[in-house]
């Protein structure tokens, strides 16, 4: 277990290829930290503060709107936000709370862009496509491996991350899994998952508090 920073809070943001082990990563760090973890639970508080049916938020997720209205992101107001838009600017607040009030590992959303201006490690992890499907088909049951092949496996690995790509540079103007985007880019699959969650407390140990993050 690694020591974490002398700062009352601090947070990991993590964004990740569909099948690099994003999720199962982010919650072994947090429970290394003793820390928070989030990821779906974000979907939870979003559908808690905006009313709107489960399926509706989760349908959602992750995804940029059809239409052009800008980026909600930076700032900008719109004069009739969509159902859509108000799901996307209440996860924005839920996650600005949570890294104004707590230490915690945060899963996607683009959260790393929406505490660019708070003090915070931003990783984003990646694999091989081969690795990426294997990952995914492992975690299938037996009668969803009878009926799923690896080539559907990856056709559905390449529409979830241009849904991400889409949703992250949509709403930040930056290029999702760049490396002048992030703190520390990680191929999992050399990395291997806890490899990864060592690499990771590493780097908040050794290089958080002498980083030149704002505060």
């Amino acid at each position: 277990m690694t020591t974490k920073p002398k700062d009352a809070k601090f947070v990991v943001t993590i964004g990740r290829e569909f099948g690099s082990g994003g999720h199962e990563i982010g919650k072994r760090l947090a429970k290394d930290l003793g820390i928070a973890f989030y990821d779906t639970e974000l979907l939870e508080m979003a559908v808690a503060k905006t009313g709107y049916h489960e399926d509706y938020v989760r349908s959602n997720d992750e995804k940029a709107p059809e239409f052009a209205a800008g980026p909600l992101f930076s700032g900008m107001e719109y004069y009739q936000p969509s159902p859509y838009d108000k799901i996307q600017a209440e996860v924005r607040k839920i996650i600005e709370d949570i890294a104004d009030n707590e230490s915690a590992v945060i899963v996607g959303r683009a959260a790393d862009y929406i505490l660019r201006d708070r003090r915070h490690v931003s990783v984003f992890l990646f694999a091989p496509m081969e690795d990426r499907i294997r990952r995914k088909m492992a975690l299938l049951d037996e009668k969803a491996k009878e009926e799923i092949t690896e080539a559907m496996m990856e056709k559905t690995i390449r529409q979830r991350d241009k849904q991400r790509r889409r949703f992250y540079e949509y709403y930040t103007d930056m290029r999702w899994g760049a490396r002048d985007t992030y703190d520390l880019l990680i191929n999992t699959s050399r990395a291997g998952i806890r490899g990864s969650v060592k690499i990771i407390e590493a780097f908040i140990e050794e290089g958080y508090e002498e980083s030149n993050l704002p505060d």
